[in-house]
């Protein structure tokens, strides 16, 4: 009598052929449930700041100045910034949008979403998040902006009072906060 070997082949014919659709399937699903864009990008690590705000009415003053120190450099495209006001008299925010601005050193309306006249759109009123040829926001670079204050008003005893100012950066391909800042003069 001849002995044949057939059971071994069956037994590892019906394991390849698991393997297989279980690869098809998983293959198809992926592509198919779109699972990879779930995946954000990672934030860039701005490990340290400087940011600083003095209150007042003057056109060198009420401007927010936040300075990276150490870290990634972050394209100026990449980022929003959100700028909330309140106080007694004030309760309102706008967001910088569509940076850099196309404008030479201001803001326009485009880049502004929320209560336009929060942010200060004049010549001269803003810094790095305008055309002015710097794509980075790099170790040693500020960001600087102006907060109006006929709609916002930080010096005691003048109206719109208000009393805290708050300020966050935004990643937005990672829809990651990179800086908040709280400031309270």
């Amino acid at each position: 009598m001849a002995t044949t070997d057939r059971g071994v082949t069956s037994v590892v014919s019906t394991i390849l052929l698991v393997a297989i659709v279980l690869v098809l399937g998983v293959t198809i699903s992926v592509y198919s449930l779109d699972i990879t864009d779930d995946l954000n990008e990672p934030a860039p690590n701005v490990a340290e700041t400087s940011a600083e705000f003095v209150p007042g009415g003057g056109t060198d003053e009420q401007v927010v100045r936040t300075t990276h120190i150490a870290g990634d450099r972050v394209a100026i495209k990449d980022l929003e910034i959100i700028v909330r006001a309140s106080g007694p008299d004030v309760d309102t925010q706008a967001r910088l949008v569509n940076l850099p601005s196309t404008a030479s050193s201001r803001l326009l309306d485009e880049n502004i979403e929320g209560n336009e006249d929060l942010i200060d759109q004049r010549s001269g009123s803003a810094r790095l998040i305008t055309d002015d040829g710097v794509d980075f926001w790099s170790p040693g670079s500020t960001i600087e902006f102006r907060v109006n204050s006929g709609t916002a008003d930080y010096r005691d005893g003048n109206t719109p009072d208000a009393d805290e100012l708050e300020v966050v950066i935004v990643h937005t391909p990672s829809k990651s906060i990179i800086i908040e800042q709280n400031f309270r003069p």
